[in-house]
Order: C-alpha cells, then sequence, then structure tokens
C-alpha cells in the first residue's frame, strides 16, 4: 500500500519505493518506444529497396519486349526494316541506360538499410547502457541457437545458458520468455534471473526493470520478496535512487516479515542507520 500511495503522490513526494523504481520502468518503454520508431525507419527503408527492385524488374520486361520486337522487325525489309531497327535501337539504349541507374540506385539503397540496421542496434544498445554491447552481441549468437518453441524446453534453454557462462545470451532469453510468456507460473523466476545477471554485470537500471516487473506484475509469486530486496540493492548502486532504498527495505519487511529476503533486509537496514555519535 505504501508503494502504491508514493506512486501517486505529487514529485517532492516520491520518495519510496516504486516511486524510484517508476522512473527506470518508464525509462525502459520510452527506450522501447525509441527503437520501435528506429524499425519503423528501417521498414520505410525495406519497402525503398522493394520498390526499387520493382522498378528493375519492370525495366527487365521492357528490355525483353524492345528484344522481342527487334526480332520481329529483322523479319521485314526494305525502308520499313531500316526505320524500325534505328528506333528500337535508340529505345534499347534508353531503356539500358534507364535500367544501370534504377541497379545504380538500387545498390545505394541497400547500402543504407544495412547503414541504418547498424546504427539502429547502435543506438538501442548506447540507450540501454552498460553491457547493452554485451547484449546485441548476445542477440547475434542467439541466432544461431535452436530455439523451442515450447515454454518448458526455451526456459531450460536458458538456464543452461546461465549455468554455462554465457550470462548475456541466458539474460536475453529470459527476457524473451517473460514477454512470451508473461502469465505463466515460472514467468517471475525467468524475470528474476535476468536481475540477477543484471546486478552481476553492473547493470542496475536494468535490474530495477527486471526486478519491477515481478513487483508489478507478480506481487504475490515467490520472487517478490527477493525481487523487492534486489530493487533496494540496485538502488544503492544509482546516485539518484539511492535514498529511496531504505524505504524499499522498510516495506519489504512488513510485507514479508518471515522471509529471507527480509532477514536480508533487516541487516542492510542496519547498515544504513546512521550511526549515533558515540558519548565521550
Amino acid at each position: 500500500m505504501i508503494l502504491r500511495t508514493s506512486i501517486r503522490a505529487a514529485a517532492p513526494a516520491l520518495a519510496l519505493l516504486l516511486t524510484a523504481c517508476w522512473v527506470p520502468l518508464e525509462r525502459g518503454r520510452q527506450m522501447e518506444a525509441r527503437l520501435d520508431r528506429l524499425e519503423a525507419d528501417s521498414a520505410e527503408q525495406q519497402r525503398v529497396v522493394a520498390d526499387r527492385v520493382a522498378a528493375v524488374d519492370r525495366k527487365i520486361a521492357e528490355v525483353q519486349q524492345k528484344i522481342d520486337e527487334l526480332n520481329r522487325a529483322a523479319r521485314r525489309s526494305g525502308a520499313d526494316l531500316g526505320v524500325s531497327l534505328q528506333r528500337l535501337q535508340d529505345e534499347f539504349t534508353r531503356v539500358k541506360g534507364d535500367l544501370e541507374v534504377e541497379a545504380h540506385r538500387l545498390g545505394q539503397v541497400e547500402k543504407s538499410v544495412a547503414a541504418l540496421s547498424d546504427r539502429t542496434d547502435k543506438r538501442f544498445a548506447a540507450l540501454r547502457g552498460r553491457g547493452a554491447l554485451d547484449e546485441l552481441e548476445a542477440k547475434e549468437r542467439i541466432g544461431t541457437l535452436d530455439r523451442p518453441d515450447d515454454k518448458i524446453s526455451f526456459l531450460a534453454l536458458a538456464q543452461k545458458e546461465e549455468a554455462t557462462g554465457d550470462k548475456s545470451v541466458a539474460k536475453t532469453l529470459f527476457d524473451e520468455y517473460v514477454r512470451r510468456w508473461p502469465a505463466d507460473a515460472m514467468a517471475p523466476e525467468a524475470a528474476f534471473r535476468s536481475g540477477e545477471i543484471c546486478m552481476e554485470q553492473k547493470r542496475w537500471r536494468e535490474a530495477l526493470v527486471a526486478y519491477g516487473w515481478i513487483y508489478e506484475k507478480a506481487p504475490r509469486s515467490e520472487r517478490a520478496p527477493d525481487a523487492m530486496l534486489g530493487i533496494a540493492r540496485a538502488m544503492l548502486e544509482v546516485d539518484e535512487l539511492k535514498k529511496d532504498a531504505p524505504g524499499v527495505l522498510k516495506e519489504l519487511v512488513a510485507k514479508f516479515p518471515r522471509s529471507d529476503a527480509a532477514a536480508q533486509a533487516k541487516k542492510l537496514q542496519a547498515e544504513l542507520a546512521p550511526k549515533k555519535p558515540r558519548r565521550k
């Protein structure tokens, strides 16, 4: 209740958990929106390529038509043949020139699309910050994996990648699992593993997004206490969110007093508590 109340409060009062949590969550959504726009630009470039290809095909058909006319003209005689041949040769030269121009334009568009795709990936990686290039490389490696369609095998693959040490690949798979099967009972576990990997890689804000998903979408799951503890720990690593961590710990202890996460939260509370001055 404290967390949800704090979300509705005015900006100066946003001092408890999901206030701070909401900032990285909203930024994550903004990043996704920017990526969508970049992908739309790429789609437009792909459409241009398709139009160019169609134009080249039309020119090829036109050339073939002129060749056929030349063949028919070859069967004529006299002055008509000379006139027809000259006209068709002129047309053939013109169409050939147009075809070369279209081929050049198509090559330029294809280069532009390739450059845009590369820039899109790099821009998104820059938006994501620390570790994002690792994730970009992980997505490339994932392209070589045989990804199953059923959720049990998919989760097993993510867990295997995490166990073998390819954490960035594992995180990407865990994130995909959450997107594809958000209502599944194992989705909170997948989100938690993603958050834990982010913490290991010091990607604090992404960890907040992963843990925050559990708080928002699976507040009654077994991973909810651990996710709240993860939120507090991630906040302690982000200067502008550090002051909100004690409020998270307090709420965690109140909501899940008998959990292991609450026991760890109490230890953190003691460490963060202001030190009382010694009496002389």
